[in-house]
């Protein structure tokens, strides 16, 4: 049975992205050299630097939560959802706001 997944994106500056993740997001962070891995409640973010900006492309993914009401108050507070303050439908009639992280990588938190 599949029970978790952690993607793994790339950081141009890992250790901006380190910072970004545990000051910012208030995700736990686990911080090996060139290799970081993000934690906050069931999820993981890993990332792997890239040395060669010209090799770098931004990427996302989907995190899933039960309560996108009180998450988005959260991140509100923060000033980091983009558009500024929009919880909105998707095509799916869930409610999801995205929030880009230092890479430019979004992270959209969708509602079950």
């Amino acid at each position: 049975m599949l029970q978790k997944i952690a993607p793994i994106l790339i950081a141009i500056n890992i250790q901006e992205t380190n910072l970004f993740y545990r000051n910012k997001l208030k995700f736990l962070t686990y911080y090996y050299g060139d290799y970081l891995v993000v934690k906050k409640d069931n999820i993981e973010i890993h990332f792997l630097e890239c040395t060669d900006e010209r090799n770098f492309f931004a990427s996302g993914c989907c995190i899933f939560n039960n309560n996108i009401e009180d998450l988005f108050a959260e991140f509100s507070s923060m000033d980091m959802i983009r558009p500024a303050g929009v919880l909105k439908p998707n095509s799916r009639g869930k409610k999801e706001f995205i929030v880009f992280d230092n890479n430019e990588h979004e992270l959209r938190f969708c509602e079950i």
